[in-house]
């Protein structure tokens, strides 16, 4: 992540104390959970490298170093390319497992 990702948050936020300044009440709300292609190589990538990522949490802690290298794997070989692209469509479809997957991968990350 890199600070562009902040973006719309700080631009919510100031938005929001303007608001409160003018006497409005302001219910603050930040979306956490960007389903782009890279969520689909993460999980992919997981249940390739975990199969039995459900009932052993696999050790993602160094998400850089893991992210680095599903990419790697992502630019090198179309067929892993195509997955991470169908597996995100998966998530965006609310397919249980992609969800389950997605859902431990955002916890490793805060």
């Amino acid at each position: 992540m890199h600070v562009g990702h902040l973006r719309s948050t700080i631009i919510g936020e100031s938005v929001s104390r303007i608001l409160e300044f003018l006497g409005h009440d302001v219910v603050r709300a930040n979306h956490i959970g960007d389903w782009g292609t890279q969520f689909g190589m993460l999980i992919a990538y997981m249940k390739e490298t975990y199969p039995d990522y459900e009932k052993q949490l696999p050790d993602i802690k160094d998400l850089d170093s893991y992210y680095k290298a599903a990419r790697n794997r992502f630019d090198s070989d179309p067929a892993f390319k195509k997955l991470s692209q169908e597996t995100v469509i998966r998530l965006q479809a609310y397919d249980e497992d992609c969800i389950k997957a997605w859902k431990m991968i955002c916890s490793v990350s805060r």
